[in-house]
């Protein structure tokens, strides 16, 4: 259309040159031109308004076929839309009625003594698992496909994870006849931060996928560490095999979903063929990738090297020794009694002073309590301690100040052991009190088991003795003291106004230290009785104390202290009407909905659910775990173990 209206522009153009040309040499009049212009431009204009006429069809048959484009396009977005949403809701849907199966095949395998039945269930629960990861490997396609994967980072122990998934293969790989060889590189760190589902579901498929390709040989786990710097780990995975191997014009459809290759010689082995293409858009999310090197006919390598924060830094070990030491505490008989051990806690918020105390009544013994650095000093200066827990973060003299004045002047010695409590689980904290003169450190609120490891590591080996687990019964359980329970919130209540006068006045002063400790300390106690939002808030504050920012504390101040003090009369009127779960034991009963609900046991997930009932808890965890229950109750096990893990990672814990 453009070449069109240009030929004729030049054509008229050219005439009118022409004419010019002809004027000039006195072959024609003046007026004999004039009339000439005026035919040319009539010319013209007929030519343009054609021309015009021309592109307005052409352009309007652009857009015509522009309109069908976008609509064959929403067409195909809406099919693939609609496509996914149906896989989505039929893995839902079947895995409905896969989960009750497996539910009910539990309890026979539970509940039944004879053994040609238990025999009959296990071959029954072993392939309603595999129909189930079959399932769940397109429910997350789905996911992926949509954009709804979500990362969850969470504190994990390793051991436990590796055990997990080498346990499941193992089996397979033996029922095949095939050699399962583990090699895990002891001095990785015990605890973990990151998202230990996913990372365990990657390596659990790679391994899967090496035992359905391989028929004879070996299958091979490496883990190891590449690297670590600014509290983070780079931890190398390498699952390798002995099977059929993968030809090189074949590597592209690795990432092919739906697709297996060599499909005519593969058909008879089981799978959607989404293992990997799932392995892959997982491990992007995570920030990394997937390698893949093979020889046709003799195996492939699949590997990748995945970031994750340390939490605890001492060496695994052997990771199967770990996994049951840990199973042997959760089912020993007896728990160490210390009725001579000289303990001291050191806090400046009274909240944590009988939280402590309470933790620590279990082990026959009452720990001595300071509410600052110097009375402390006058308390150690009295008296011999095993051990000395000291709060980092406090007013006027801190814990490393006052652990400084100890050791300067003498007043303890190895004997003693002092071990930092802090509010700030970061990676690397272990060795930043460690260089600072502590032994060691627990984050608060306080972990139970935490704190009985650390008690049976310093306290003298004789002054410990072992008791019957059935003594311990009523102290360890959910229906621990009440009156105990609402002394905490008493406290947090009446403390409330004095609280916030004082960071009222250190604001006004522009006193930055104590008014980071102050917050600080809210940010723990807030947290201790489940009330995040003041946690989080203080949190923040605290941030901006120790970057020296005033503007933000100023414009952020008075949002924290009103939603502060509105908690005085919310606690009063409600919080008292129910027992109250501290956070330690919270997180605990959540644990115990993740151990119990992994394995498919409604029975025990429920009743962890009713005695919670019994308890007062912050309204968004109340809120979850009715969701959690719905789910139970339409058998959804992985959506109560998805659910509680979140609830984990927003500090319902």
């Amino acid at each position: 259309m453009i070449l069109i209206v240009t030929v004729v522009l030049f054509i008229v153009v050219g005439a009118l040159l022409a004419s010019v040309a002809v004027i000039s040499d006195g072959t024609l009049s003046r007026n004999q031109f004039i009339k000439l212009i005026v035919v040319f431009s009539i010319f013209l204009i007929f030519a343009i308004i054609v021309a015009l006429r021309i592109a307005q069809n052409v352009i309007k048959e652009i857009n015509s076929m522009n309109e069908f484009m976008q609509r064959q396009l929403d067409a195909i977005d809406s099919a693939s839309k609609a496509k996914s949403q149906f896989l989505a809701n039929m893995s839902h849907e079947v895995r409905t009625p896969i989960n009750a199966i497996l539910g009910m095949n539990e309890m026979i395998i539970r509940e039944s003594s004879d053994e040609q039945i238990v025999e009959y269930a296990t071959n029954v629960k072993q392939a309603g698992k595999a129909l189930l990861a079959q399932v769940n490997s397109v429910l997350d396609y789905s996911k992926l496909e949509e954009g709804k994967m979500e990362i969850i980072q969470v504190e994990y122990d390793l051991a436990t994870m590796i055990n997990g998934f080498v346990t499941a293969v193992t089996t397979r790989a033996k029922s095949k006849g095939l050699r399962m060889d583990v090699n895990v590189d002891t001095n990785l760190p015990t605890t973990l931060f990151g998202d230990d589902v996913r990372l365990g579901q990657v390596i659990n498929n790679l391994l899967t996928n090496a035992v359905k390709y391989t028929e004879v040989g070996v299958i091979t786990l490496n883990i190891w560490e590449e690297s670590r710097s600014d509290g983070a780990i780079d931890i190398g995975v390498s699952v390798q095999d002995t099977g059929i191997g993968i030809k090189p014009e074949d590597m592209e459809k690795l990432s092919a979903s739906f697709t297996r290759i060599e499909e005519e010689r593969n058909r008879n082995i089981e799978g959607t063929g989404l293992g990997i293409p799932i392995v892959i858009e997982i491990l992007k999310l995570m920030g990394s990738d997937l390698k893949v090197e093979s020889v046709y006919g003799q195996g492939s390598t699949f590997s990748f090297v995945i970031r994750q924060g340390i939490i605890n830094d001492e060496p695994l070990g052997d990771y199967r020794k770990r996994v049951k030491r840990s199973y042997m505490r959760r089912n020993k008989y007896t728990y160490p009694s210390m009725p001579t051990a000289n303990i001291i806690v050191v806090d400046d918020y009274e909240m944590n002073l009988v939280v402590a105390k309470n933790l620590m009544k279990v082990y026959d013994f009452i720990p001595d309590l300071a509410e600052s650095g110097p009375e402390s000093l006058s308390r150690i200066e009295e008296k011999h301690y095993d051990i000395i827990f000291m709060d980092h973060m406090m007013p006027d003299m801190d814990g490393i100040e006052t652990l400084e004045i100890l050791k300067k002047r003498q007043m303890i010695d190895e004997s003693t052991a002092v071990i930092a409590l802090t509010a700030n689980a970061i990676a690397g904290a272990k060795d930043f009190y460690i260089s600072k003169g502590f032994n060691d450190y627990l984050t608060k609120p306080i972990d139970a088991e935490a704190l009985e490891q650390v008690l049976t590591k310093y306290v003298p080996a004789e002054k410990i003795v072992k008791k019957s687990i059935s003594d311990l019964k009523n102290n360890k359980s959910l229906t621990s003291n009440d009156d105990e329970r609402k002394a905490l919130i008493k406290i947090f209540v009446s403390t409330i106004q004095e609280t916030a006068k004082n960071l009222d006045s250190l604001l006004e002063a522009e006193d930055i230290k104590n008014y980071t400790i102050k917050v600080h300390g809210l940010k723990s106690t807030a947290r201790l009785i489940g009330e995040m939002s003041i946690s989080s808030k203080a949190e923040a504050l605290e941030k901006a104390g120790n970057e020296n920012d005033w503007d933000y504390i100023k414009s952020h101040h008075k949002e924290l202290i009103r939603e502060y003090l509105s908690l005085e009369n919310s606690y009063k009127e409600v919080k008292e009407t129910k027992k109250t779960l501290n956070p330690g034991e919270l997180k605990d009963a959540i644990y115990s909905i993740i151990e119990m609900a992994s394995v498919c046991d409604y029975t025990s997930t429920e009743m962890v659910l009713d005695s919670l009932d019994e308890y007062a808890m912050p309204e968004n965890v109340e809120s979850e775990m009715k969701h959690v229950r719905e789910l139970l109750q339409k058998l959804d096990y992985e959506g109560v173990v998805e659910s509680a893990k979140k609830m984990l990672n927003n500090g319902g814990n």
